[in-house]
């Protein structure tokens, strides 16, 4: 009897030694900002070492960039969808994790081509003389987007491991590969009657050529860095 109570005492004593582990279940409501905005997210225990968060980001800013001689404002706006699953491989705060992105991301842009640039040594024929004085209100604008779903892979610590009831906080490092970039529109305005030879096939030509080097500017954003805070709560 001596015995069997020592061996039950230890193994009590052992238990209650290990560190605890994370109650499957717990439900916990994040907010965040970060590389990708600002957003929520809800998340939940599945087993000990797994959970689930789903949630949502904004964020638009703008930049000003030159390519080919033409001036550009640029205007990112980022409207993402997540859903992510962690994994705690050591059962401690680090967390590996990987998801999927409904990937509302896009860059408006609106360029103002460089007349001294692109005027440079050329003489305008005489049938457009006319015109000349409108070149200042040449534009081009258009539009870049990248792949609807988007995978992602990322790294991070919650300092809530256990998901006890109360206030934590994470963070996260990761990669959103959301593919390479793709202008789905590109057009010219000027003011009239300069702006009815928008559609004029060297023009189109010359749009063409500025789709790609747009692409090839831009082409770094296809691996798109995230790094993000969270504070949350659990119930």
């Amino acid at each position: 009897m001596k015995k069997r109570y020592l061996t039950i005492t230890c193994g009590l004593l052992l238990a209650g030694a290990q560190p605890a582990l994370a109650e499957p279940g717990g439900v916990d409501l994040s907010v965040k900002g970060g590389t990708l905005g600002g957003g929520i997210e809800l998340g939940i225990g599945l087993t000990d070492t797994l959970a689930l968060r789903a949630g949502g980001n904004y964020l638009k800013f703008s930049f000003d960039s030159t390519i080919s001689n033409i001036d550009y404002e640029m205007e990112p706006e980022f409207a993402n969808a997540s859903l992510l699953l962690d994994w705690y491989p050591f059962g401690g705060v680090f967390r590996l994790t990987g998801g999927i992105f409904y990937n509302g991301n896009e860059v408006s842009l609106t360029g103002t081509p460089r007349r001294d640039t692109y005027l440079s040594g050329y003489e305008v024929p005489a049938e457009y003389a006319h015109l000349e004085y409108l070149a200042d209100t040449v534009r081009v604008h258009g539009t870049v987007e990248f792949n609807t779903f988007s995978p992602y892979l990322g790294i991070g610590w919650n300092s809530n491991r256990q998901r006890t009831p109360g206030w934590g906080i994470a963070f996260e490092l990761g990669v959103l590969f959301q593919g390479a970039p793709n202008v789905t529109s590109l057009y010219a305005t000027a003011a009239e009657p300069l702006g009815s030879y928008a559609g004029h096939p060297a023009v189109l030509q010359a749009l063409e050529e500025e789709k790609l080097a747009i692409e090839d500017d831009l082409e770094n954003y296809q691996y798109y860095p995230v790094a993000s805070l969270m504070v949350s709560y659990t119930f």
